[in-house]
């Protein structure tokens, strides 16, 4: 795949309730894309026996406790499913905002909660990658590539998203994060994470409806 990055551009990442940092998205990367991704290392791990069981098992929870959310909660809530479910350490939702070329971050639990109206650029970022694929994708240490993500704490050592769709176009992601050095994702994981994704693409398609998607997209700090 060909990389695919602005010549120089800025973003805003920076914790929710602090003063927006700008980063300066770098034009050459220190290391090739491909030395980042590891989704093909992902589908030969080993597989623990019970994980079919709990991976349609935590999936049918989910959805009744969606019945009864009210529209603002259905991302957040999404989110916690994400890291009550994977080995993700932190657990988030990425929409593709067109009017700003970027993903924004609506909703993030766990370690990097802090981080809620945060993102990416559209071409030179993780989900940017995915939306590319239109397929899950492992990153091990995006930071060596995408230098920016340096100055996320903790730092990512595992991050693991799935594309979801909308009337068969990709709108956005789902991520999981491992913090701790020497942990790892697991096949089981990767089906999760696709699982999620479906329902992140049935509540997209239901605030769209409701005229509340732009709610979620306000929340954001990218420029």
């Amino acid at each position: 795949m060909e990389d695919v990055r602005p010549e120089c551009g800025t973003m805003q990442l920076a914790p929710q309730g602090s003063m927006a940092e700008t980063l300066r998205v770098p034009a050459a990367p220190q290391c090739p894309l491909e030395s980042v991704i590891f989704t093909e290392e992902l589908d030969r791990r080993s597989v623990a026996s019970a994980d079919s069981e709990r991976v349609g098992g935590a999936t049918v929870d989910f959805a009744r406790q969606l019945s009864n959310e009210a529209p603002h909660n259905l991302f957040p809530r999404l989110v916690q499913g994400i890291l009550d479910s994977t080995s993700g350490e932190s657990a988030g939702v990425s929409l593709f905002c067109e009017k700003r070329h970027a993903f924004v971050w609506p909703a993030v639990a766990g370690g990097l909660a802090s981080y809620v109206g945060a993102g990416t650029p559209r071409d030179f970022g993780p989900c940017g990658v995915v939306l590319d694929r239109d397929a899950v994708v492992l990153f091990q240490h995006p930071e060596r590539y995408f230098s920016y993500l340096e100055a996320i704490s903790p730092p990512l050592e595992e991050v693991l998203l799935a594309p979801f769709h909308v009337g068969g176009r990709a709108v956005g992601t789902v991520w999981a994060v491992i913090h701790e050095p020497g942990k790892k994702f697991e096949p089981a994981d990767k089906r999760m994470l696709e699982n999620f994704s479906a329902a992140a693409g049935t509540i997209y398609h239901f605030l769209c409806e409701r005229g509340e998607l732009q709610s979620q997209l306000d929340v954001s700090t990218v420029a």
